[in-house]
């Protein structure tokens, strides 16, 4: 999902890009030089000590070694109709602490070869795989092979690099299409706030005015139809094996393309277990200034061979760009995506549904205190037929959850033994949020509010009636507030 913020040297500028702290801080705090004047002698030992406390000693002396990442936790007050609690946590998957270590040796003049091992290092995980009545009950579960709250190896690869052709990358890493839409967003607060449903997908999804009920859950209503990531955007948003080239950047335009197998059915189970599925994708970007303006675009396709809902695969396509005017620090970050699953979902027999996703984020940044840059923003994302194409399944059965006293519920007690299928529904979310940047400590500090909403259409077979009926069915909000800090090294 977020994958790229630790590509070689096309993902590092990307990431000065977005106006992350830890790159700027890197590159402009060298190590300071002994000053020479006054007692130098006595302080010469402490400069020393001093110097190998704050350096990665390398290996040999052809290869060099460094270390960076960030730690990250947050407080979280959520509220789903029903229920409400408060949680303290690591952000989920690959936004969750974390570090790399990387290096490069020269092979010949314009050639050099290196590698990346990049580890995730989260604590308790509040998120995707949160449940609803013990905040942290599934952090050890699995999201395509990963695991939580543990020590955990995220990308392990190595690179071939040529300043004139390109890169070469290979091993388990991030594939040209995870996050390139999302990466496109320079506001400086795409680790806070971003396009993916990282919040709110593990928690109960409730028919209205109903109390606790096992089944159902946020995860399982707005996961793209790949099942691989969860929605509104990147939806092949995960690490992979596979073999990924990226090209030199000319005229502010790069590219990169990635072949590999995904083992995301193996994970969930689902239609090929005993075998990877291929992938191929690829994934252009622009990065330029005009005059006082910014402008960052990407576009990446996908295809995949199956999913874990349809052997007859799918195709996905996203799109993301952000304007800025520099001056004002006013900008616009857009997205959008498009994931058209061929053939029927192996859960209902039903045609899969193509899904359309969307969303924006105005923001203004500016430096209004000497800590650094603040960042104001507010974003809306929606989900169109996501639920229907992933979760169209036996709605009366007891697992999930609709009894008595809601509509679906009511209408299932006469019917059991008939299937309630989804006809269309709409995701929705949105938020305000701010983040202060903290230039000396190279770290940030954040807020942020967030609203989500489903809306569904079912039908069914009425069998008093002979008919096929529809049935309307509401459901609680989800609201979350969070406050956090990032310090990155």
């Amino acid at each position: 999902m977020f994958g790229g913020l630790t590509k070689t040297s096309s993902r590092i500028a990307i990431a000065a890009a977005l106006g992350m702290t830890f790159w700027g801080y890197a590159m402009s705090t060298p190590v300071k030089a002994a000053d020479l004047g006054g007692d130098c002698c006595a302080d010469l030992e402490e400069r020393v000590a001093e110097l190998e406390a704050t350096t990665v000693r390398k290996g040999n002396k052809k290869v060099s070694v460094t270390l960076s990442g960030w730690v990250i936790k947050t407080m979280n007050w959520w509220d789903d109709g029903s229920d409400s609690s408060f949680a303290v946590g690591d952000k989920d998957y690959d936004l969750g602490s974390r570090f790399a270590i990387t290096g490069s040796a020269t092979i010949a003049p314009g050639w050099s070869g290196g590698y990346n091992l990049t580890v995730t290092a989260g604590g308790d995980t509040f998120g995707i795989l949160s449940n609803q009545n013990n905040e942290f009950a599934s952090v050890n579960g699995a999201l395509a092979g990963s695991n939580y709250a543990a020590i955990d190896t995220l990308y392990s690869y190595i690179y071939i690099k040529s300043d004139k052709y390109g890169t070469l990358n290979w091993g388990h890493l991030s594939p040209a299409s995870d996050n390139p839409a999302v990466l496109a967003d320079i506001s400086g607060t795409v680790i806070e706030s971003n396009a993916v449903g990282f919040e709110g997908q593990g928690f109960f999804l409730r028919p209205n005015g109903q109390a606790a009920i096992s089944g159902l859950t946020w995860n399982s209503f707005s996961l793209c139809s790949s099942q691989i990531a969860p929605g509104v955007a990147d939806c092949f948003g995960v690490a992979e094996p596979a073999v990924r080239y990226d090209s030199p950047t000319w005229g502010g335009f790069r590219f990169e393309t990635s072949y590999g197998t995904s083992n995301i059915n193996q994970v969930l189970g689902a239609l090929s277990p005993t075998r990877d599925e291929a992938f191929w994708d690829i994934a252009a970007f622009y990065n330029n200034d005009f005059g006082n303006f910014k402008v960052s675009l990407a576009y990446a396709y996908t295809w995949m061979q199956s999913t874990a809902l349809s052997t007859s695969g799918e195709d996905y396509h996203q799109v993301g760009g952000t304007l800025m005017h520099v001056p004002s620090g006013l900008g616009i970050y857009a997205t959008g995506n498009f994931e058209s699953a061929a053939g029927t979902n192996a859960g209902t027999g039903g045609a899969m549904r193509d899904t359309t996703e969307w969303g924006v984020k105005p923001f203004i940044k500016r430096s209004w205190n000497p800590l650094g840059a603040t960042v104001l923003y507010g974003e809306y994302y929606q989900a169109n037929d996501g639920f229907s194409a992933v979760s169209g399944t036996n709605m009366c059965g007891a697992a999930n959850g609709f009894v008595a006293g809601s509509n679906i519920g009511n209408f299932c007690a006469p019917n059991a033994l008939n299937t309630v299928t989804t006809t269309s529904s709409e995701f929705q979310r949105w938020g305000l949020g701010a983040v202060q940047e903290i230039d000396a400590a190279a770290m940030h500090v954040f807020a942020r509010w967030q609203h989500q909403e489903l809306g569904a259409d079912f039908i069914g077979f009425n069998q008093t009636t002979g008919a096929v009926q529809a049935v309307k069915q509401g459901f609680d909000n989800y609201d979350l507030f969070q406050v956090g800090g990032i310090i990155f090294f």
